[in-house]
């Protein structure tokens, strides 16, 4: 199955790009359903349409997808105690096997200073996966993370037999924009890390469509489409502030 890939993660924020995404806004594109943001292009073959798919089971399924990629879910931290002395333990080990500073000094005081930093950060991420429980406490998560987008489909059995065609087809076709792989994959500073409009966890998705649009699906998730050109990233970051002030 092919799933998310490059991604980055600082603080409040995840950039990345998902194949399983894409491949929703893909299938508007061969069937030429609108639906809103996503409503720029023209043509297809209403293969879908034609089996019952409308815009609201549509975005029902892209939320389903959507829901497959939130990282607060793996955020679980059984013991914070625990955890945090851990962690302090291993940044000590770290520090001591590092030539260059072994003169740090890891007294009483610095273990206490860490002790209370990794208990905050881990508080907070323990808080972030009980807020996702609470927003799909109507869900089956387990099922949700194991399955493709076909499997997703809640709607008519006859558009999952034509989804599982399209998905076997896309995965055959590896398709890509490499332009959006290119800015995941180059290390560079993005100045909206670390300058978030919003004091909120936020997950954007760079998706590949033929037109510059952008949506906040709730609860976390925004989609910034980028289509298959060069990116000007000072436009791109623009965008994704925009769209994270309106979430």
């Amino acid at each position: 199955m092919i799933n998310s890939h490059n991604t980055s993660t600082t603080g409040h924020i995840h950039i990345g790009s998902s194949s399983l995404i894409d491949f929703a806004v893909w299938v508007l594109l061969i069937d030429g359903l609108h639906v809103h943001p996503f409503d720029k292009h023209s043509g297809g073959n209403q293969i879908l349409q034609n089996q019952g798919m409308n815009i609201h089971s549509w975005y029902d399924w892209l939320k389903l997808i959507l829901i497959h990629h939130d990282n607060r879910l793996f955020w679980h931290v059984p013991n914070i105690h625990e955890a945090s002395q851990a962690s302090v333990k291993s940044f000590q080990e770290l520090l001591e096997l590092n030539s260059q500073i072994h003169n740090v000094i890891c007294d009483e005081e610095w273990q206490n200073e860490q002790q209370q930093h990794y208990l905050e950060q881990l508080s907070q991420q323990e808080q972030c996966y009980q807020e996702a429980l609470t927003d799909y406490l109507s869900l089956d998560i387990n099922s949700i993370r194991e399955s493709t987008p076909p499997q997703l489909w809640v709607g008519k059995q006859a558009i999952q037999g034509v989804l599982i065609q399209l998905w076997d087809k896309y995965q055959a076709l590896k398709y890509s924009n490499s332009f959006i792989n290119d800015i995941l994959q180059t290390p560079r500073l993005w100045s909206i890390e670390s300058n978030l409009p919003i004091n909120k966890y936020r997950e954007i998705y760079l998706v590949d469509y033929p037109f510059e649009v952008e949506i906040f699906v709730k609860p976390i998730f925004c989609i910034v489409t980028v289509p298959n050109i060069p990116i000007n990233q000072e436009k791109l970051e623009s965008r994704m502030k925009r769209v994270i002030e309106h979430s």
